[in-house]
């Protein structure tokens, strides 16, 4: 199978270094507040737009830290499957050669080619899709699955991924799904 695989949320725990950003501008939640909700719903419209206007200078995205697993899942789906990563870059164009070398430092494995920045992931054309935004999965033409993180533990959705751990194994399920 051929699987797209999102960068923020999913590979990189952009989630953890956003908290740091807000925290250092003097704003924190609990995890039950961020339930659902994204970050940015949740600030001060002037700490929101501190936060914005650095994700827009692109820098942040270059020393987030991968998500656990991660790396280890990467390469045992890439024995079996041509992994592809689509990130919604465009929504901050600074990033993409930060995101470039990220990849680069962080998955060394995934061919520079198979790197999409993009804005509509609705493009990507691959069987499967793992994101951490189900609104990606609309005009997406393969199968979604959506990485759990705080703000989409409320979604219904038919495939979900904890964990990377259980990613080969959910892969080979949905391959053998999609076989029958």
């Amino acid at each position: 199978m051929r699987i797209a695989i999102d960068m923020d949320e999913v590979l990189a725990d952009t989630h953890s270094a956003k908290a740091v950003l807000y925290a250092e501008l003097g704003y924190s939640w609990s995890e039950e507040e961020l339930r659902g909700r994204k970050m940015g719903e949740l600030a001060p419209a002037e700490i929101e737009a501190q936060v914005e206007g650095e994700l827009q200078k692109g820098l942040f995205f270059a020393g987030i830290d991968p998500i656990a697993g991660a790396r280890e899942a990467v390469e045992a789906m890439s024995e079996r499957h041509e992994i592809f990563i689509a990130t919604a870059a465009m929504e901050y164009p600074a990033s993409c050669a930060h995101k470039v070398a990220w990849m680069h430092r962080h998955f060394p494995s995934v061919k520079t080619l198979n790197l999409v920045m993009c804005g509509d992931k609705s493009i990507v054309a691959t069987d499967v899709l793992i994101d951490d935004s189900p609104r990606h999965f609309g005009g997406f033409g393969g199968t979604g699955v959506c990485f759990t993180a705080l703000h989409n533990m409320d979604e219904d959705v038919p495939y979900r991924l904890d964990s990377w751990v259980d990613a080969p194994t959910l892969m080979d399920r949905i391959a053998a799904e999609r076989a029958a």
